[in-house]
């Protein structure tokens, strides 16, 4: 979120009520990081239009059901171009899951209709072990993700041909396949410290949604240095 721009200034009491929210839940969005710090003047606290804008923000996702490390994680994306808009409307199509665990079937066929080419064979084994493309044991290969999906389509308009969406889903896929292993040394460490499994599988199931928002901030930060670095791209 940017600095606060100038405009009328709010006590926490006066925000709270203007947005139909508590004190409390404020100051809890602030220690999450969520909401930036209020305005110091002296030793009062004072809220701007931004965190006006930025709590509805907070308000209306968690209406909607987002978890807070969902919620960080698209503010994340945020700050590194992508709109809130943007990013909730690819949420609103990623595919559902069955209630018997299986995945639904994406719309338009598999994974060659989104390319208009075969993809290589290699590329579909290593989308499918870690799940981000179907059994190959079916009809035809799909994408089990949506963002995968929309990002090949995107490439392909970009001009892509099948060479470089050969090398870029390696990359991908290769590079989430080797970071995933830094939580087998998280497992393996807390087995070594004799936690019995049932703590194993809530503990590490806890944090993957920060891993996450890790992960991608990472993955953002570095792909604007390479792009700075290599082809003349602002810094942010």
């Amino acid at each position: 979120m940017k600095t606060p721009e100038a405009g009328p200034l709010q006590r926490i009491e006066e925000l709270a009520e203007d947005s139909g929210t508590t004190v409390r839940n404020i100051r809890v969005y602030q220690e999450r990081g969520l909401l930036p710090p209020p305005v110091r003047r002296g030793r009062t606290a004072f809220y701007g239009p931004d965190h006006k804008r930025r709590l509805a923000q907070i308000l209306r996702l968690l209406d909607r059901g987002y978890t807070f490390a969902t919620i960080e994680e698209l503010f994340i994306a945020e700050r590194h171009g992508f709109t809130l808009t943007e990013l909730l409307e690819l949420e609103a199509v990623r595919p559902t899951r069955r209630s018997n665990g299986g995945r639904r079937r994406l719309p338009r066929g598999g994974v060659d209709a989104v390319a208009g080419f075969e993809l290589p064979e290699h590329l579909l084994d290593r989308g499918e072990s870690i799940g981000l493309v179907s059994d190959s044991a079916a009809a035809d290969h799909f994408f089990a993700d949506r963002y995968m999906l929309e990002l090949f389509r995107e490439l392909i308009v970009l001009g892509v041909g099948q060479e470089g969406i050969d090398k870029i889903g390696h990359q991908f896929m290769g590079g989430q396949s080797t970071a995933a292993e830094a939580i087998d040394v998280l497992v393996q460490t807390m087995r070594d410290a004799g936690m019995d499994q049932s703590t194993i599988v809530r503990r590490v199931t806890g944090i993957l949604p920060r891993a996450g928002a890790a992960a991608r901030l990472i993955f953002l930060s570095a792909a604007q240095t390479l792009l700075a670095d290599r082809h003349g791209f602002p810094r942010s």
